[in-house]
């Protein structure tokens, strides 16, 4: 329990200091991270908890939006495509990182994916 109290003030910190600079980003992490942080604990079934980390990374998050923008818009793709669009907002984000010094892509790297991994422990822990 004190890795989950650890995990949940890192997140606390984290969304509050992102929603001081971009809002948005700050409510799409927090709709997405905050279930899974309530969910997260070492329980003996380990599989649900799992599945739903999974489900609410912030990999497959986008990676369903980007499906969905599509099937919304009516112009439907298949997985491979979907694939292929994930890759290449990966790759903008990386280089809008370097050509305009945007913090999206650090700040996932270095901070959300790190938390995500904390909760991952949570789950699996002995």
């Amino acid at each position: 329990m004190t890795l989950k109290l650890i995990s949940i003030l890192y997140l606390a910190l984290l969304l509050g200091c992102i929603t001081l600079i971009n809002f948005s980003l700050g409510f799409i992490l927090a709709a997405t991270l905050v279930p899974a942080a309530a969910v997260a604990q070492p329980a003996p079934h380990k599989m649900f908890n799992a599945l739903f980390l999974i489900l609410m990374s912030p990999a497959t998050v986008v990676l369903l939006c980007i499906y969905l923008y599509h099937e919304l818009t009516e112009y439907p793709i298949t997985l491979l495509e979907c694939w292929q669009l994930f890759l290449q907002a990966v790759a903008e984000s990386i280089l809008d990182h370097h050509l305009y010094s945007s913090i999206v892509y650090p700040f996932i790297v270095f901070f959300i994916y790190p938390c995500w991994l904390l909760l991952w422990n949570v789950v699996f822990w002995n």
